[in-house]
């Protein structure tokens, strides 16, 4: 399906048709000032002569996304030859994704785990490719070393084909809805290792200030039932 999208935008290169709007590889490795699209984090499909652009990231201003669905219909000529056709492309506003009820800020472990020095930074929401919303963080200045995760990164919405861990999910035969599922990496340190190794499969969710933090891994394996937890706090 990709490659017949990409194969289609060759044959607009070669015809001569300019299409600002749907340059794929605009905006990659160097910084941007709005307004610009993030074609690169949507979700292209193609269908005889028409491709749709679903779930398109537009930065209007700094700090500010919407997202859109385009789809883009061609007209043929006898010599091969590629034209917009008629009144396209055309544009419909996509939902705004999900962010659920995180927050971004610096948070704070238990007082019993690492001296009270357990310190994160959480940010987001950010755009993942296919426009799943997206979550980040990482261990905050002043941070143990061994606090954990040291860093990760977590998907917002439900577990279907746009979710980059949908298949891992569904092998380990995690049934649990109360999490958004990422990925997380901790130090070396001891035995803390185990369940927070590079690339560990984690459940993250947030009621209120307090965000929870479980790893589904245990010795390089997942598993279906939370095996290790972890309840971070929103500094004020």
């Amino acid at each position: 399906m990709y490659s017949y999208v990409r194969t289609t935008c060759d044959a607009l290169s070669r015809s001569g048709l300019l299409l600002a709007a749907i340059t794929i590889t605009a905006a990659v490795g160097h910084a941007q000032t709005p307004p610009y699209a993030l074609f690169q984090y949507s979700s292209l499909t193609a269908s005889a002569s028409a491709i749709t652009a679903t779930m398109v990231p537009v930065v209007v201003a700094p700090n500010v996304t919407k997202y859109v669905n385009l789809l883009l219909q061609f007209n043929v000529s006898a010599s091969g030859g590629l034209t917009l056709a008629a009144g396209y492309s055309q544009e419909i506003p996509a939902p705004p994704p999900l962010t659920s009820s995180f927050k971004a800020g610096l948070y704070v472990g238990p007082s019993g785990v690492l001296s009270g020095k357990a310190l994160i930074e959480v940010a987001g929401p950010g755009v993942a490719s296919g426009g799943a919303t997206e979550w980040t963080l990482s261990s905050a200045a002043g941070a143990d070393p061994c606090t954990y995760p040291l860093t990760a990164t977590w998907y917002v919405g439900p577990l279907n084909s746009e979710h980059p861990l949908t298949s891992r999910v569904t092998a380990a035969g995690i049934t649990s809805t109360a999490y958004s599922f990422g990925t997380s990496v901790s130090g070396q340190c001891g035995g803390l290792n185990n369940n927070w190794f590079a690339n560990a499969l984690i459940g993250v969710s947030q009621v209120g200030n307090t965000l929870t933090i479980v790893s589904f891994s245990s010795g390089q394996h997942d598993y279906s039932t939370p095996q290790s937890q972890i309840t971070y706090t929103l500094e004020q």
